[in-house]
């Protein structure tokens, strides 16, 4: 990365010097001693200060140009099921503690907005609060392998959300961070699964940026709840608007903006 800086800037003030080369700005041979390079140019000594400031400032502003030209990093996910949106995305900053695994057994609270769960939530915040998924009957080991499992094989566009695909970031004997994209403008979730109890698995989903999330959140949440009540020993809640009726308010919106998925909004 750093190598294709420095040849875009040698290459844009090769660009301004051709420019004012061209505008009656030659080089001229001098006498040389050892100390001296062969050519040096007149911008160094017989050129005004002003020439020089403006030679300057054009290969600052060729370099500005072409940097921002130059497409982002983006993460394109190999998984995404969408074209990719017409502006540049908006991945949002990942809040201090998320994707370090847990800490004194404990996921990252959530903060006040409604586009957050966790496990872990600070005391009397029912609406962010979300129980364990359990498991019984095998030890951590065999739970970590269902838990993987299930998150790859998780499908980028169920329920209209992830449609920028997903990525498993990290993972240990013990916890799983994934990072989901939204289709159109590249927003990223963050999603954590820690096994710090026998029979309990701590969750954690959230969004970055905004304030709502239209119950993308819920409906991630519960896929994976639908798909690990699938195997043998496992029993996961789901969030619905007896659960978390203030989120669904909120979230809710409007049906064409919120494609129903399960019973999240009526149960």
């Amino acid at each position: 990365m750093m190598q294709g800086m420095k040849a875009l800037v040698v290459l844009s003030i090769a660009s301004a010097a051709a420019a004012f080369q061209g505008a009656a700005l030659p080089l001229r041979a001098v006498r040389t001693t050892s100390s001296q390079p062969a050519m040096r140019s007149s911008l160094d000594s017989a050129a005004p200060s002003s020439l020089r400031r403006s030679f300057l400032l054009a290969a600052g502003v060729s370099v500005a140009g072409q940097m921002i030209a130059t497409p982002q990093h983006v993460l394109a996910f190999e998984n995404r099921v969408a074209a990719k949106g017409k502006y540049p995305p908006s991945p949002g900053a990942k809040a201090k503690g998320v994707g370090d695994g847990p800490k004194d057994g404990q996921l990252k609270f959530c903060s006040g907005q409604p586009n957050c769960f966790t496990s872990s939530p600070l005391e009397e915040d029912a609406e962010h609060a979300f129980p364990p998924f359990e498991y019984q009957g095998m030890n951590k080991e065999a739970a970590m392998e269902t838990l993987m499992q299930v998150v790859n094989a998780y499908k980028p566009g169920q329920g209209d959300i992830d449609t920028g695909g997903f990525k498993v970031v990290k993972t240990s004997p013990d916890y799983i961070y994934v990072q989901f994209e939204s289709g159109k403008k590249g927003y990223v979730d963050d999603f954590e699964l820690a096994l710090v109890d026998d029979g309990k698995v701590l969750v954690r989903s959230s969004s970055r940026l905004g304030y709502l999330d239209f119950g993308v959140n819920a409906k991630r949440i519960n896929y994976f709840a639908d798909r690990l009540n699938e195997y043998e020993g496992w029993k996961c809640s789901k969030i619905s608007k007896a659960s978390h009726p203030d989120y669904v308010a909120q979230n809710a919106g409007k049906q064409r903006d919120i494609p129903q998925q399960g019973t999240w909004l009526t149960e």
